[in-house]
């Protein structure tokens, strides 16, 4: 994808590490960056580990895979192990600390196990509807896994009743944009530089919107 990227909402009061920061350096994925907590694009095409998935999905995290193979504990970072460990044991307690859910969210989101964190950002969601980030993260998890209609819905929601966050708008106009939907994209990017005329995409958003009217 070209032109400006998504970005992430901010989560604020929920520690994350950038997990590619920690095992290969900074990258950018082919589809999208994120302008929040360090992320970096999909972490499939940036050769890096499964991520927290390979913990949750079952065992301590030491055992040898079947048919041989590296421990999960050697796969991932002891950060992210620990985090892991105590956001779950926090729902273990409660199943319905947010702070836990929104954790663990982030670090499926971070890992690309998209299908895991829309699971936990809807659960966060339930709890606390009106999230804009966390609805935000989910929208753009839509986004990755094709869903831009589900995208899109969401992202209407945050800009009805958070008509100045910035990076709903953004997104707004990428998945408008995708969805073939110039004008909308050009309407929500517009409204993107109302709220950010010098932020970090607004050079991006910039061109996009002038490639957009020039090609009708």
């Amino acid at each position: 994808m070209h032109g400006p990227r998504l970005a992430r909402g901010e989560n604020a009061g929920v520690p994350r590490i950038a997990w590619l920061l920690l095992v290969v350096g900074l990258a950018v994925g082919g589809m999208i960056g994120f302008a929040l907590h360090s992320a970096v694009g999909p972490r499939a095409e940036s050769g890096m580990p499964a991520g927290p998935a390979d913990i949750m999905a079952g065992g301590s995290g030491g055992e040898v895979p079947e048919g041989g193979g590296v421990p999960a504990s050697q796969r991932m970072p002891p950060q992210i192990m620990q985090m892991v460990q105590g956001y779950k044991a926090a729902l273990a307690k409660n199943p319905n600390d947010l702070e836990a859910l929104i954790g663990l969210a982030n670090l499926e989101f971070d890992s690309g196990q998209w299908e895991k964190a829309i699971e936990y950002y809807s659960r966060a969601l339930t709890i606390d509807s009106k999230n804009a980030d966390v609805r935000v993260d989910r929208a753009i998890a839509y986004h990755a896994t094709g869903r831009n209609d589900l995208a899109k819905k969401e992202l209407l929601v945050v800009t009805r009743e958070r008509p100045t966050h910035g990076n709903a708008w953004l997104n707004l106009g990428v998945v408008n944009r995708d969805l073939g939907d110039r004008a909308e994209a050009i309407r929500a990017w517009e409204r993107y530089l109302e709220l950010d005329p010098q932020g970090e995409h607004a050079a991006s958003v910039r061109q996009e919107i002038a490639a957009l009217k020039q090609a009708g």
